[in-house]
């Protein structure tokens, strides 16, 4: 039976929604993943892509970032409808124009839109894009390859403006880096029409693969010449079609990071260590049990932790959203290690929060530089032996989960703040770890 949280220990200060957390309890149970926030929004707009109804199953709906996509979707007039947890797609009525400033300036995937645009032939004004303030957040490499491709495309303090225009018929781009969202808007905008593109350095995270499959079933012809090369040979028309969004990796990823964490123990279905072999052979190395079954990780803290370093890559690397997770396993690991952040220099916010439930982190200066092009910080994390409560912020999606995972591990009561940020990336954060047996709670003053 569940312990009474002692909210009166807890020192209430704004008046707004916060995660209440009486933690120092192993988790223990067996949970089911959601579909993956990072393949379902860009599933969404590739849906969008066709005149007939595209059906997309095991969207995570209740995501805020699900929910500001839809509508950005909506107003530029794809036809976009919810059926149970499925969402049914339709692109014919596409208009583009004008984004909402305020909705467009939330999320980071509002750059999707931009391949949509083009695709559609359409002009788009497109507000600055949101999302995470987790570091100089550059979109230039998304511009630079719709450029190259053939479309007309300036920028000004107040957005980017992509003009109604013609792709190249045959054309390479070459990409710098393997960025995510650059990677899917080449695919965007090149798989209707008449063109041949041949993209270099294309990134081939899980979820790219995933968007890839769904635009291949609406009839997409694309194919990789080598690991990191894509050719998308253009097709007159896409069609239906129907498709399962891949479970998250990076909430498997949470769960385990709790297990270790709280030493505890947990089945995660619908999940598969073949999409987190960079950080499984990590965590394994520090000492976790993880074991792959039919469909399912088991993860299991068997004994103490000991610290392993960590550099941050492109995928398969060390994923740049799991290096959170990744830090509150070692809070409480035997010995110092170091997390180099290669990715974006603003990720180590959430390290001030974890400081206040006692953890020993040090932020330092690096002598490289991020792929931003901003110079580079690592983290260095010093195991201590316990973790007591304390009130906490969210910083973003992934560094909130990171401070609510620590909560569960902390003696005592907690209180975060700023859940928005949580729960653009957690639906079900609070009913996934009442699951696995934590004492949490969601409070609506």
């Amino acid at each position: 039976m569940e312990r009474a949280l002692r909210t009166t220990e807890v020192r209430r200060t704004l008046n707004e929604p916060y995660l209440l957390i009486e933690g120092g309890t192993p988790i223990y149970g067996e949970v089911h993943l959601p579909g993956a926030k990072n393949s379902a929004l860009p599933a969404i707009v590739a849906a969008c892509l066709s005149e007939e109804e595209v059906t997309l199953h095991n969207v995570p709906l209740e995501l805020n970032d699900v929910k500001q996509l839809i509508r950005l979707l909506t107003n530029s007039g794809a036809q976009v409808r919810t059926c149970g947890q499925s969402l049914i797609c339709r692109g014919a009525e596409w208009t583009g124009g004008t984004l909402d400033a305020e909705l467009a300036g939330k999320i980071r995937h509002s750059l999707l839109l931009l391949g949509a645009a083009a695709h559609w032939r359409s002009s788009l004004f497109l507000p600055l894009p949101g999302g995470c303030s987790i570091g100089n957040r550059k979109h230039d490499l998304h511009l630079a390859a719709l450029q190259q491709i053939g479309f007309a495309i300036e920028e000004s303090e107040l957005g980017i403006h992509l003009r109604a225009s013609e792709p190249r018929q045959e054309v390479t781009v070459k990409q710098s880096y393997p960025t995510f969202g650059g990677t899917l808007n080449v695919l965007f905008a090149s798989v209707r029409s008449n063109a041949v593109v041949t993209l270099q350095n294309a990134a081939r995270n899980p979820e790219v693969q995933d968007v890839i499959r769904l635009l291949m079933q609406m009839g997409a012809r694309i194919e990789w010449l080598a690991p990191t090369v894509l050719r998308i040979t253009g097709v007159e028309r896409l069609h239906g079609a129907k498709h399962t969004v891949m479970s998250d990796r990076i909430i498997a990823s949470t769960v385990i990071s709790a297990v270790a964490a709280t030493k505890g123990r947990a089945t995660i279905h619908n999940a598969t260590t073949k999409v987190l072999e960079s950080e499984v052979a990590v965590w394994r190395q520090a000492g976790l049990t993880i074991e792959e079954g039919e469909n399912r990780i088991r993860a299991e803290w068997t004994r103490q932790l000991h610290a392993v370093d960590v550099t941050t890559s492109a995928y398969p690397g060390f994923h740049t959203d799991i290096q959170p997770l990744h830090t509150v396993m070692m809070m409480n690991a035997r010995g110092t290690c170091s997390l180099k952040e290669t990715i974006l220099d603003g990720r180590f916010a959430y390290c001030r929060e974890l400081n206040k439930l006692g953890a020993h982190i040090e932020v330092r200066d690096g002598d490289f530089t991020c792929v931003n092009g901003a110079p580079g910080q690592m983290a260095i994390i010093h195991g201590v032996e316990q973790l007591t409560g304390h009130d906490l912020i969210a910083t973003d999606i992934r560094g909130g989960a990171a401070v609510a995972v620590a909560a569960l591990a902390a003696r005592g009561v907690s209180r975060i703040t700023n859940l928005y940020q949580l729960e653009r990336g957690y639906g079900n954060f609070v009913e996934l770890f009442r699951a696995l047996g934590a004492n949490i709670r969601k409070v609506t003053p």
